[in-house]
């Protein structure tokens, strides 16, 4: 499959200013510009827009074996400072195995007068790294670019090894476009199959050329919404495939040739059989079998895929070649570690299955209409302990046992055994597994500086995303990404004394420990203090400020927090006024805001207290409609989480 590549180029899009456009048509060639196009003044498709695609063209081809290229070709007028500004720079990104060829771009002002790109202006950057993982991107800044401008560019791009089925045509992007076509030709002797999703009625019609032609017309920008779905299930797109539903792709053929895989590759032998008696021979339980062995692959085989020292060149000249290889080396990629658990397990008597999972952080899989396994991904292992499946991705260094990461829950999955494959559905972790204990013990001076020690304790997906992200950091980086966490909302925080606890340690919460000074954190009035003890919900804003909404609301897990705050008041200084404010929940249960405010008056200390969950009954998917009362809700979270309190000098 085409593993995160998508996800991953996504991800950049978002981060660029202008990325990835379609550009150039078979050829080399600029197109004429029309009198009007040059004319135009307003937009056609949004009136407020700053900019607009007056068209955008990909020319697809798999003509070549092994061997696909996209020509893009984009026009743009500019309408606003604020167009000016955002086009000003373009950043095409690029991977391992994509090659980016013949950039060119030029501006054309109202009065006709072109202004070409230099092709010395064109350089080569490293845009993202993450571990393994690298982006680059061709970029350059556009000449004498201003509204009423015209800005044209395009690009080829070539992708080695690969072929049009699985990818993915993009009809709605961040800019109102005019018109928006694709150009597809598919390999010799092949017919390409489209998948539309949420896209007005439109077909591909083949031309004589051989090109499978779509377009759009009059499309709007697809504007991001807090809390929103994954984009391809609000954007227009179609997906490409050379195969067709219940002809050449099935599920049960896909299933059965894993089913034979899984046999094969996790058959105990003489060595896993001895291995897992040796694990297992002390555990009173099946659970605790489980976890033995899940622990002996999990952290006492060295992960290649998460070591820095291996590359893709030094893991291929390990030669691995079965579990028994795995257990020599005491080394493996992730996908080695999980099938040498899986033969561990089985051969220690349990029932074993490999589980593919589709990925709701994309899209929402549903077997029924999504056949292709483009859509799945390899999750871990199914064990079977005491009637009960258990999902387990040992794979995964970070991964504590018994979990898989939030987009893996409450997402169709195929779980492989032996002889037969069933669909399951991945339960939803509740509030609670994914909970931040926070605490601060602060003393408040009568300038208005707050300085104390702050405590922060993650578990569940709270812990398993910040361990995602940082897991191949040096310590150092750590600290500076908590640092840096912690100032967007507390703008005049000085943070230090960083201490970072458990990081590696997936069964054990996560644990940031720092000193922290807030300089006029109470404000002064006259002869009084006004603060909010809420302090780890300090700056943060509500959650939906916009009055109406287009897309569903999305939330990615349930969760949990609870806020225990001590702050000492000055001496010359009484609690002139501590009410706490009204607890929030919703009828049904799904969420809950409980703050409590007590006073201590001989030890002058203020104490907060906050308990607060999401998501209960599994609910982390909302209608558009139900976007006043939810946003209500939270409006009202904010109020309370901002609710300050009064010091009255003596």
């Amino acid at each position: 499959m085409k593993f995160s590549r998508l996800s991953i180029f996504s991800t950049v899009v978002l981060l660029s200013l202008f990325v990835t456009g379609a550009i150039a048509g078979e050829t080399n060639t600029w197109k004429p510009v029309t009198p009007a196009e040059l004319a135009m003044k307003e937009p056609v498709v949004d009136k407020n827009a700053d900019a607009e695609a007056i068209f955008w063209e990909v020319w697809l081809d798999d003509k070549k074996s092994r061997k696909l290229s996209y020509d893009h070709y984009v026009r743009v007028k500019i309408f606003t400072e604020r167009g000016r500004e955002r086009f000003s720079k373009v950043d095409i990104p690029f991977y391992k195995g994509r090659k980016i060829e013949d950039v060119a771009a030029r501006v054309i002002k109202p009065d006709g007068t072109i202004v070409d790109l230099n092709p010395g202006d064109i350089f080569e950057r490293e845009i993202v790294k993450a571990g393994k993982i690298k982006i680059l991107a061709k970029s350059f800044a556009i000449p004498a670019i201003e509204p009423g401008v015209i800005v044209e560019y395009r690009y080829s791009e070539t992708l080695k090894n690969d072929s049009l089925d699985g990818e993915t045509l993009i009809f709605q992007r961040d800019i109102p476009m005019q018109k928006i076509t694709y150009f597809v030709r598919p390999y010799k002797g092949w017919t390409p199959s489209f998948s539309y999703r949420n896209t007005p009625e439109m077909r591909f019609v083949e031309n004589s050329d051989g090109f499978f032609v779509g377009s759009l017309s009059n499309v709007p920008a697809l504007k991001e919404e807090p809390r929103m779905p994954p984009e391809d299930e609000v954007r227009y797109w179609v997906g490409l495939s050379y195969r067709t539903i219940g002809s050449l792709f099935n599920w049960s053929f896909w299933g059965m040739a894993r089913s034979n895989f899984l046999r094969e590759a996790a058959k105990p032998s003489k060595v896993t059989k001895q291995k897992a008696e040796e694990l297992t021979r002390p555990a009173a339980s099946s659970d605790e079998k489980v976890r033995r062995l899940y622990e002996f692959a999990q952290r006492r085989l060295k992960n290649v895929s998460y070591d820095q020292a291996f590359d893709s060149e030094k893991i291929e000249k390990l030669k691995i070649k079965d579990v028994d290889d795995v257990l020599k080396l005491g080394m493996g990629s992730s996908s080695d570690i999980n099938i040498t658990f899986a033969a561990l397990a089985k051969s220690a008597g349990f029932p074993v299955a490999l589980v593919y999972s589709g990925d709701r952080s994309e899209s929402f899989f549903d077997p029924g209409k999504d056949s292709s396994p483009l859509y799945l991904h390899f999750l871990g292992i199914g064990v079977l302990v005491d009637n009960k499946w258990t999902y387990l991705d040992p794979g995964t260094p970070f991964m504590p046992f018994g979990s898989v990461d939030w987009y893996e829950e409450s997402v169709n999955a195929m779980v492989v055994e032996e002889t037969t494959h069933t669909w399951r559905k991945l339960p939803l972790s509740p509030p609670e597994k994914s909970l931040a204990n926070r605490k601060g013990t602060f003393k408040l001076s009568e300038d208005g500086t707050l300085e104390g020690l702050a405590r922060l304790e993650f578990t569940g997906h709270q812990a398993i995303s910040r361990r995602r992200s940082g897991f191949r950091d040096a310590p150092e980086k750590r600290e500076s990404d908590i640092k840096e966490e912690l100032t967007d909302l507390l703008k005049t925080a000085e943070i230090s004394d960083i201490t970072i606890e458990n990081f590696e340690e997936p069964e054990k919460p996560l644990i940031y420990i720092f000193k922290v000074k807030v300089s006029n954190y109470a404000q002064k009035t006259g002869k009084r203090m006004f603060f909010q003890p809420g302090f780890f919900e300090t700056g943060a804003n509500s959650v939906f400020s916009a009055s109406e909404r287009s897309y569903n609301i999305y939330f990615s897990y349930p969760w949990a927090e609870n806020d225990d705050v001590e702050i000492a008041y000055p001496e010359t200084f009484s609690l002139d006024n501590a009410d706490a404010p009204g607890n929030v929940a919703d009828p049904d249960k799904i969420s809950s805001l409980e703050i409590n405010i007590s006073n201590s008056p001989a030890d002058r200390k203020l104490i907060y207290k906050r308990k607060f969950f999401f998501g209960a009954k599994s609910h982390v998917l909302f209608p558009a409609t139900a976007y006043p009362a939810l946003k209500k809700l939270f409006d009202l979270f904010h109020q309370a989480n901002s609710h300050s309190v009064t010091l009255k000098q003596n």
